[in-house]
């Protein structure tokens, strides 16, 4: 017998021995040989285990990611699919197969932005391919509704109708269908083609969602909540109808219906309670605190997981305001002689409550300790790779994100992280992926639309940003930020009878804010379309009424300040102070109408009056400190500054003054200094990146500063404002990449032209470029704008440089 073991021992040996002697690479091919035999096997979670096994061992193995892809859509989860499409064509920006993918699945989405970027590339990459040729027909047919060309859009909607006969199966051409009846507001098609698509493909979530967003749009409600209970039993391991049918109850104020249904689906005696924790979190926001206590603290007697209960117990204690105790009991839970079995999530919650607190370093030792013993824990790596975003270490961040988006792909804050982590980097296209991702995985969820929407308006894709926002209001009906940002999106493309329906939605809700903001809007849209006065007539109504509180007169006066209004606004602050004494914003705003009039001296008593009753109001300091500025009082106005600063040596904008001072002074370093603590203290400002990046490549030679400074600034690629590209173009130019620097250098040039400095630096990029006549125009246009006084070094730079350029012989012509 013991021979025997000796023989197995060595035999086991030997095994270990050659398994160890593959190479990382040997390794993953064989977990992937064994993914497919297990897809072919019909076993696809396994298959989806062995899948991981690669990415653990060959993070960019170009096979396993396609084979997940695939198998991530045949398993209609679209969310998924596309993430790992998206990690595909970063890889090989030229795989037709995932362009081609991820345009059908971001149409099929109505996620425009997306669908154009990677449709126009599919059709470039191949456009004699069938598929192709019907991705340039959505994409013709995306730019008539851009262009509003309504008889064009009609044209194509016939075309895709006639090709759908031929390729039923077709997912676009279904898409463009149902998209053409929604626009021509023939909503009896549009719900007889979506359940058209859904006979041919009942199990595809999003063509439910679809339906779930028309019948809400129709205001069928008993057809909506018929819908979302089918789906509940549809999709039974999908937690998503529950949370939509719960929240549909929510929306229409019927709570019982929506406790009575979670209490159905949440058992506190089920061995994973994460149900039974959203019921906890459902009654703590409509029944309170207390009522979710209780309902907790009676669980623990018949849960078999007490401590995960605990942990909820102690988060309502720290969002209660008793953070102390909620971190006492969770340390408490990990010092007990038993260890918990839920010691990592007990040691995440405790992390995240220390760096509300204030404690990052007992945060990341807790995240060092989870990782030590479990090095996938997914709520600790995202921990720690936001840190690592934060600290500008983004190759680190995205390398941990991709591990976790590989073993939690729908993971919401993890893609909306790993946008993060693309944006610092500079790469906004993938940070707008990411975004669009985001949307999809949380099922169209207010914060993540959001987001995206801002960021697609501030690019004035207006029509993008209003179809990532509709879905989620439809979601979230009585949203005010949703609504908020759709009536801007409105009144920027002047398309006020929307903004008009955006108003009485506003309205219609009846809360404080919602009021205010519907007033301030509707303000802004009669100034648009009626002109400055209308606007003014409205507010001065408004503010007329008998129920008109102080923050409506306080929008009158702020809008006839913007206007030039200034002794009517002057007039009104002084009767709105007089009225409310002890009221320090009213103080505040006379003091602002005294400056606007002309009485700096006067503003400036007002404002050092109130400091004195609370030195405290860092806002104060400042606006002290430009009034004594704008009077020529310098000496002041530094020791405003230092004054300021030793009530609140972190405060933003006296170190951002500080450093403004500190370089017209010379004091490069100083100022370099104040920006380092500022970005230091928010690494994602991206105003303070700018200045310190700009400070270290301009007046620093050093090859570290140099690269510090393009760690900072590498985010600002594709940016449009001009002097954040000629931070970025002076920046590339320093490091030698000349030709990527010339075109951010000359839109800064053209829109900065009377800075010096911006015209030196396109110059020397034409220099760099030997673009000789371009190079000697802009050194002279710099010099002349700064005239012969100005002994910065840059401008006997480009002296020396037109004599050198001048003294070379002439280009030999070929």
């Amino acid at each position: 017998m013991l021979k025997s073991l000796r023989k197995l021992g060595l035999a086991l040996g030997l095994t270990l021995v050659l398994v160890a002697c593959d190479s990382p690479e040997e390794q993953a091919e064989k977990y992937l040989a064994s993914a497919l035999e297990l897809i072919d096997a019909g076993d696809p979670d396994r298959a989806a285990i062995e899948l991981r096994n690669v990415f653990a061992l060959v993070p960019n193995h170009v096979p396993a990611r396609e084979t997940m892809a695939r198998l991530m859509l045949d398993q209609n989860d679209k969310s998924a699919a596309y993430g790992h499409y998206l990690r595909l064509v970063e890889q090989v920006p030229d795989h037709l197969e995932g362009r081609m993918l991820l345009a059908e699945i971001a149409f099929e989405a109505r996620n425009w932005e997306e669908f154009v970027r990677h449709g126009n590339k599919a059709v470039e990459l191949a456009p004699e391919e069938p598929r192709n040729q019907i991705i340039d027909l959505a994409l013709r047919y995306q730019q008539t509704i851009e262009d509003r060309d309504g008889p064009a859009r009609d044209a194509l909607r016939d075309q895709a109708k006639t090709l759908a006969e031929d390729a039923p199966d077709n997912d676009v051409l279904q898409q463009i269908l149902f998209d053409a009846y929604m626009r021509d507001r023939n909503f009896e098609q549009a719900l007889g083609q979506l359940d058209r698509m859904i006979d041919r493909k009942p199990d595809n979530r999003t063509l439910y969602t679809q339906r779930l967003n028309l019948l809400t749009q129709l205001q069928d409600f008993t057809a909506v909540e018929a819908q979302l209970k089918d789906m509940v039993d549809r999709f039974a391991d999908d937690e998503r109808p529950k949370e939509d049918l719960i929240r549909f109850y929510v929306a229409r104020k019927e709570l019982d219906n929506a406790e009575a249904f979670f209490r159905s689906i949440a058992d506190p005696a089920a061995e994973d309670p994460r149900l039974f924790i959203g019921l906890i979190q459902f009654l703590e926001d409509v029944r309170g605190a207390e009522t979710a206590r209780t309902e907790l603290t009676a669980a623990l007697d018949v849960s078999p997981n007490p401590d995960r209960l605990r942990v909820r117990l102690a988060i309502i204690d720290f969002e209660a305001g008793t953070q102390d105790k909620a971190i006492d009991d969770l340390q408490a839970l990990l010092d007990r002689d038993t260890p918990s079995d839920n010691a990592d999530e007990i040691r995440i919650t405790l992390a995240q409550m220390l760096v509300r607190s204030g404690n990052a370093v007992g945060a990341q030792r807790l995240v060092d300790t989870v990782l030590e013993g479990d090095e996938s824990n997914v709520a600790a790596l995202k921990m720690r790779s936001a840190w690592m975003i934060e600290n500008d270490n983004t190759d680190g961040a995205i390398a941990i994100l991709r591990l976790v988006l590989d073993a939690a792909p729908n993971d919401v804050a993890a893609i909306n992280l790993m946008s993060n982590a693309y944006a610092r980097a500079g790469n906004r296209d993938l940070s707008r992926d990411f975004m669009a991702l985001a949307v999809d995985a949380s099922n169209n969820a207010p914060a993540p639309s959001l987001r995206y929407a801002r960021t697609l308006a501030a690019d004035e894709r207006y029509l993008a940003a209003e179809e990532v926002l509709i879905p989620a209001l439809r979601r979230d009906r009585s949203n005010p930020d949703i609504l908020v940002l759709l009536g801007e999106i409105y009144l920027a493309s002047e398309d006020y009878s929307r903004a008009d329906q955006v108003l009485s939605r506003l309205r219609s809700l009846g809360t404080a804010r919602t009021l205010a903001v519907a007033n301030a809007l509707e303000a802004r849209i009669l100034g648009s379309r009626e002109g400055v006065e209308q606007a003014l007539g409205f507010l001065e109504e408004l503010a007329a009424r008998e129920d008109a509180g102080v923050n409506t007169q306080i929008a009158l006066l702020r809008a006839r300040l913007s206007s030039g209004q200034t002794t009517k606004a002057l007039a009104q602050a002084k009767t709105l102070a007089a009225e409310n004494p002890d009221n320090p914003a009213l103080k505040f705003i006379l003091a602002a109408s005294h400056a606007a009039n002309g009485a700096p001296d006067v503003a400036e008593t007002l404002l050092t009056g109130l400091l004195k009753e609370d030195p405290s109001r860092m806002r104060i300091w400042t606006q002290v400190y430009r009034l004594q500025r704008i009077q020529n009082k310098n000496a002041e106005a530094t020791r405003t500054l230092q004054d300021g600063l030793a009530i609140d040596p972190e405060n933003r904008t006296l170190l951002w003054a500080q450093a403004v001072e500190l370089e017209a002074a010379g004091d490069i370093d100083g100022a370099i200094a104040n920006y380092e603590r500022i970005y230091e203290n928010n690494s994602g400002d991206l105003i303070a990146a700018n200045n310190l990046a700009s400070l270290l490549a301009t007046h620093k030679t050093d090859d570290a500063s140099l690269e510090r400074a393009w760690t900072v600034a590498r985010r600002l690629r594709d940016t449009n404002e001009p002097a954040l590209q000629d931070t970025y173009g002076w920046i590339a130019y320093r490091r030698g990449s000349a030709e990527e620097a010339l075109p951010y250098l000359e839109a800064a040039a053209s829109a900065l032209a009377s800075d010096p400095i911006v015209q030196f630096h396109l110059g020397q990029a034409y220099g760099a470029l030997d673009q000789r006549e371009a190079a000697i125009a802009q050194y002279n246009r710099a010099l002349e704008i700064a005239g012969a006084d100005d002994t910065r070094p840059q401008f006997d730079i480009a002296r020396s440089e037109i004599a050198r350029i001048e003294a070379l012989p002439a280009p030999v012509e070929e």
